[in-house]
């Protein structure tokens, strides 16, 4: 039997060092005398845990400095150790897949992207992720360092406690143990969720929401994804599904939508609905430079070449951006009454037109939310953009090893 008072010790040992560990990622360099201020505790307990996560590489001293506190007396400055192991984020996107490997600093050491639209079936996706995915590994084996994990987004509902990706509408995938696929592959833990969640708690720990304690993030790309962190953790709902504002309806009789329904939000509002309404004003005589940009071959049509004729006042792209940020306005103010969060952060592949979209969704915003609500919050891009998710998949996993730091020590 184990005695209570045992427990309780290891409790306490695990929440302290997970307070100096969180301390020095969002504040290094810090002397001992700085993170005891930082996180409250007395420098007695500190000095303690400090000995420990140096002992067993969490931490390093990064050289003397003059501290406050200590007058005139340098103080060892800390901060993670950047060896101390290795973590790797993947996204599966609609049409690519994304890997970043980060050290314990959370410094980005190795990234792949792939395009997948010449992969036309899911085992040739899933096969080359599996290649993917083991060559990051076999590279994180070579440095003789732990791997702490793999964290994996996928655009869909996912069964976090099954780690089953349940319906991803916009891949046509279901019902596919995802989660105990790549373990099999890979021999790793894998934590498996939506990649938009991931996303939100990238941005959160290593992005543009940081200091906020209640964020709102939304994603605009093929498809639509939010996902809403409350103090450094997602709040994911009763089953793990929250987040998915891309299918709440927006128009009682609208477009249908890959997931069966009508009038999504992302039907109105995505990298999708912003082609569609370039192609329209082509189709309808409007002359444009992206048929130039373009060749006239519209399946090569980009967000960058959109904003590029933006930037040179080309009717259709401004059209096509002004009503594109409408719509997502319309979404986010709505969103805003429901949550009533601290901040917003607008990512994902639309995120690269922000000069053009974010300003109208600000003023729809503005026009449309409670004033109540906008005093309290502001709309900002995604630092992160398109790795926002892989980072996710990171910070999912940082964030387990600092709760719990024993599970790795040596």
């Amino acid at each position: 039997m184990i005695r209570r008072g045992t427990v309780d010790h290891n409790t306490m040992r695990d929440m302290n060092l997970a307070l100096i560990l969180n301390a020095l990622r969002t504040q290094a360099p810090l002397s001992r005398t700085e993170l005891a201020l930082a996180t409250g505790l007395n420098k007695a307990t500190v000095s303690s845990m400090v000995r420990e996560l140096l002992k067993n590489g969490f931490v390093q001293e990064l050289g003397a400095a003059v501290s406050v506190g200590d007058v005139g007396r340098p103080a060892i400055k800390l901060g993670p150790d950047p060896e101390a192991g290795y973590i790797i984020g993947v996204e599966i996107g609609v049409d690519f897949i994304s890997v970043v490997t980060a050290n314990f600093a959370v410094e980005v050491v190795a990234r792949r992207y792939e395009s997948t639209l010449r992969l036309h079936t899911q085992q040739a996706i899933l096969d080359r992720l599996f290649f993917l995915l083991k060559e990051s590994v076999q590279q994180v084996t070579r440095r003789g360092k732990p791997l702490f994990g793999v964290g994996v987004g996928v655009p869909g509902l996912v069964d976090i406690s099954t780690g089953t990706l349940l319906f991803a509408p916009n891949l046509g995938w279901s019902d596919l143990p995802l989660r105990q696929m790549l373990e099999d592959e890979l021999g790793v833990p894998i934590y498996l969720a939506n990649e938009a969640n991931l996303a939100a708690l990238g941005e959160s720990y290593f992005g543009a929401g940081g200091d906020s304690s209640f964020m709102l993030y939304v994603s605009s790309g093929i498809g639509i994804g939010g996902g809403i962190v409350l103090n450094g953790r997602l709040v994911e709902g009763a089953t793990g599904f929250a987040g998915e504002v891309g299918h709440m309806t927006v128009e009682r009789d609208g477009r249908q939508c890959n997931c069966g329904s009508h009038g999504c939000w992302e039907t109105v509002a995505s990298q999708r609905a912003l082609f569609r309404r370039v192609e329209e004003a082509l189709a309808g005589g409007t002359s444009s430079w992206l048929e130039t940009a373009t060749g006239g071959d519209l399946e090569r049509l980009t967000i960058p070449l959109i904003v590029e004729a933006a930037r040179q006042e080309d009717e259709v792209a401004c059209c096509a951006l002004e009503e594109t940020g409408r719509w997502l306005g319309i979404g986010v103010a709505s969103l805003m009454n429901v949550i009533n969060p601290q901040r917003v952060v607008f990512g994902g592949p639309l995120s690269l037109a922000h000069e053009f979209l974010l300003p109208l969704i600000r003023e729809t915003v503005a026009e449309r939310a409670w004033e109540w609500v906008q005093k309290r919050a502001d709309i900002v891009v995604a630092a992160h953009g398109e790795d926002a998710a892989a980072l996710g998949g990171v910070a999912i996993i940082y964030r387990d090893v600092v709760s719990e730091p024993r599970r790795w020590l040596r």
